[in-house]
């Protein structure tokens, strides 16, 4: 089937949405690359992980946890774990563009990430509609670029004994503390939204994982922490009538 020039335009204006994306990918796919070569995972394996599993935290569980002889059964719950709200993602992606084929469908909800999810996300706040081919190209992009990043520093990492003496392991964390800050920022700024509203999702949600942390782990807490978050931030648009 041909694409009509309006959907290439489209394809590749997702493309170009994707650029902070792909940036910031190419850095964390550098340090994850760099951290699987340096606990000698073949190339081969570095490809699998990133093209077709394609979890970025996840990876980094996964590597860490065989590294650390840990149970297949252990690693599997952790990853599940952590990567539970892509569930959640993918079906809510899907509804915002309903009228598309299967495969399609299934497409966009495999390649859907914290970060085409977000651009999804302040895209639709600020008013502008986005077809499919526009989320196509945003999650393409974003994919290939991730495990390019991953499999080409891969090499590089099979000569560097400590990963962490270049601070590669906060990588991860340094872009989720990037994006969350965006996100924040681009709420703030958009007229239809409550700057109190806003603040005070904020303030519960990060009281929240400081309490669950004095009683569970720093992965369970951020779980349960950003469902009750939700929760509340779903309330408070009720409140308010929305």
């Amino acid at each position: 089937m041909s694409l009509s020039q309006q959907q290439l335009n489209d394809f590749w204006s997702g493309v170009k949405a994707s650029l902070p994306t792909m940036l910031g990918y190419i850095s964390i796919g550098a340090a994850f690359g760099t951290i699987a070569g340096s606990e000698h995972f073949t190339i081969w394996q570095v490809f699998l992980l990133s093209a077709i599993f394609y979890a970025g935290s996840g990876q980094f569980i996964v590597v860490s946890m065989l590294a650390a002889n840990a149970s297949i059964s252990s690693i599997v719950m952790m990853v599940f774990l952590v990567n539970f709200r892509m569930f959640l993602q993918s079906l809510t992606v899907t509804q915002v563009f309903p009228r598309q084929s299967t495969v399609s469908s299934l497409l966009m909800g495999s390649l859907v990430t914290d970060e085409s999810f977000g651009i999804l996300s302040v895209n639709i706040a600020a008013g502008k509609e986005r077809s499919v081919m526009w989320m196509h190209g945003l999650n393409i992009a974003s994919w290939a670029t991730w495990w390019l990043a991953c499999v080409i520093f891969a090499v590089v990492g099979k000569n560097i004994t400590d990963p962490a003496a270049f601070g590669l392991d906060f990588a991860l964390t340094g872009m989720f503390a990037g994006l969350w800050l965006l996100t924040s920022i681009s709420m703030f700024q958009n007229p239809k939204e409550s700057k109190f509203k806003v603040l005070s999702i904020i303030i519960v949600s990060t009281a929240l994982l400081y309490i669950l942390m004095y009683f569970f782990s720093a992965v369970v807490s951020v779980l349960i922490a950003s469902v009750l978050g939700s929760f509340y931030a779903v309330l408070v648009n009720r409140s308010e009538g929305k």
